[in-house]
């Protein structure tokens, strides 16, 4: 099946690095660490739905040059829900032959999560794991990366100034056992019924770190970080050619319409040069003015990155609570968004693609469906 794409993004950082005991990213007025790639795409080239309709009748101010989320929503996402605006755009597109895509990348998950491929890799060697016990090494892999992602935001400053202090993500051979060890020691930390006692952590973290320790305890002579990045050090992410790069290589038969983004363009002319598959995509960098689904884009990216935000800021213990607490409309809106991601996963489960923690699926699948299927909860990492 041959689809047209069209595509815009939310929160591009350029570059996440380390400062000591923060991200880069901490600075800015309201951080969050979901980039976000999404649009809609609709079958081949036609489609009988004309989006025109949908933009005339948000009745815009003859001075907006073009549709933009700040005309539609304000706030965050639970704010977002309240918007009359938006619920018009969420009703045409699920009574339309559009569909919506969309990449989450959690940027902070991302740039750790290799740390724990590394200590398997360091003890499938020695064969000292038996994955069956978890279900399979992947699920054993989720399960500690979301513990190590959830260490990470316990106790952040600490954290991020251990992976400075060894220059990560450039971990020196000779650095590997006392870089294990540093982790260990904060994870056994936040592991002890202690923790737990004075409400800390909660008992289903404090488990998960008491796993991640037990896994540091078998790296203590781990050799080598092989699987974390060759940057310089505390070079997390330079760029995110990547992101799109795979994008438009995963449905490299359809047409890709993407929202000026100049770096991005460069990037692709650069590696035409040596990559093939995306020197054969059919793709274009178009300014937004002329075409109304980037415009129609731009309004999901905003949408996305806000409730994926969300998302990584609830409590799983405060999920219920936060969700019974919506107004009547709010839930109107909640439910359109979750009819609109159901009808595109049902057309095209690629459609919809995610690099974020166990935890975030899990509190993801709660309050959007009001379930959780815990077969269904791997990351893209």
């Amino acid at each position: 099946m041959s689809y047209t794409f069209f595509y815009d993004e939310s929160n591009n950082i350029r570059k996440l690095y380390l400062k000591g005991r923060s991200f880069n990213t901490d600075s800015h007025s309201n951080p969050s660490p979901c980039f976000v790639l999404a649009g809609v795409v609709r079958e081949d080239n036609i489609a009988e739905s004309d989006i025109k309709e949908l933009i005339d009748s948000l009745k815009l101010p003859p001075t907006a040059k073009e549709l933009k989320f700040k005309q539609v929503a304000k706030g965050g996402f639970l704010d977002n829900l309240k918007s009359d605006k938006l619920v018009i755009i969420l009703e045409w597109l699920l009574e339309s032959d559009y569909f919506i895509h969309y990449d989450n990348i959690n940027m902070e998950y991302w740039s750790l999560v290799d740390i724990i491929d590394d200590c398997c890799e360091h003890v499938d060697k020695y064969g000292g794991l038996d994955y069956s016990r978890a279900g399979g090494k992947r699920p054993y892999l989720d399960y500690h990366k979301d513990a190590l992602y959830e260490l990470m935001k316990k106790d952040k400053a600490n954290f991020l100034s251990l992976l400075s202090n060894y220059g990560y993500p450039k971990i020196e051979p000779k650095d590997a056992p006392a870089f294990n060890k540093g982790l260990n020691k904060l994870a056994k930390k936040y592991s002890r019924p202690e923790a737990r006692a004075r409400k800390i952590i909660d008992k289903r973290t404090s488990f998960s770190l008491l796993s991640l320790s037990k896994l540091f305890d078998m790296c203590r002579n781990i050799e080598e970080y092989s699987f974390v990045y060759d940057h310089d050090a505390g070079s997390l992410i330079d760029g995110f050619s990547i992101f799109y790069n795979q994008r438009v290589k995963l449905f490299g038969t359809s047409k890709h319409v993407l929202d000026n983004e100049f770096e991005i363009q460069k990037c692709f002319e650069r590696y035409e040069s040596f990559d093939k598959e995306l020197a054969d995509v059919n793709y274009q960098f178009v300014d937004s003015k002329s075409y109304l689904e980037v415009q129609v884009s731009d309004v999901l990216c905003g949408l996305f990155k806000n409730y994926f935000t969300f998302i990584n800021n609830l409590k799983i213990s405060d999920l219920d609570s936060v969700k019974s607490s919506l107004t009547r409309s709010q839930r109107h809106c909640l439910q359109l968004i979750s009819n609109l991601i159901s009808k595109s996963d049902e057309k095209n489960k690629e459609f919809l693609f995610y690099v974020m923690s166990m935890g975030e699926h899990e509190k993801h699948k709660r309050f959007m469906f009001g379930e959780y299927n815990k077969s269904n909860h791997a990351d893209a990492a």
